[in-house]
């Protein structure tokens, strides 16, 4: 093996150094979005603003509740067959949902993959959230909407059927 000169030495220990560097910044940058690497390294080179565009359809509660993402950074939001719409801005990994008729505002912590969409409630009108539950969504090529009427009658149906195994 060839001896290394001390400027070849120089020159490794300084690309060590700014890797090391890169590494703890990286790491910093994790802790303080509350991201794990695979996210943060993801979103260096695809746009949150892409991941989120499109629909989404409750995973729990499929019907009930879904959202549809705009590229032009306006949302839908339904909760059964009724629409909410707003406007909404991508900080990081908080996504912030306005809605100008209500001067209502709601930040998630949120987690897009390719088919998956995860919100965790951060913030209410400014009020930090007192429980962190997660909701996921689904990314569908349609909305399937259910009326409270065919919600109703299926929640029924369920409470009967449990009633009857007991």
């Amino acid at each position: 093996m060839a001896k290394l000169t001390r400027i070849q030495k120089i020159i490794i220990g300084a690309a060590v150094g700014v890797i090391a560097a890169l590494i703890i910044a990286a790491g910093v940058y994790c802790i303080a979005t509350d991201q794990n690497p695979a996210d943060a390294a993801k979103s260096i080179f695809s746009s949150s603003d892409d991941q989120i565009v499109g629909k989404w359809q409750s995973q729990k509660n499929p019907g009930l509740s879904a959202y549809i993402f705009y590229d032009d950074m306006t949302y839908d939001s339904y909760i059964s067959t009724a629409n909410f719409s707003g406007e909404y801005e991508l900080d990081g990994n908080k996504l912030i949902l306005k809605n100008p008729n209500t001067n209502k505002e709601i930040v998630y912590k949120f987690r897009v993959t390719e088919k998956e969409l995860s919100l965790t409630v951060i913030e209410e009108d400014g009020e930090k959230a007192e429980k962190k539950d997660v909701s996921k969504y689904d990314r569908v090529d349609e909305l399937k909407q259910k009326s409270l009427a065919d919600l109703l009658g299926e929640f029924k149906q369920n409470n009967e059927e449990t009633t009857e195994k007991d």
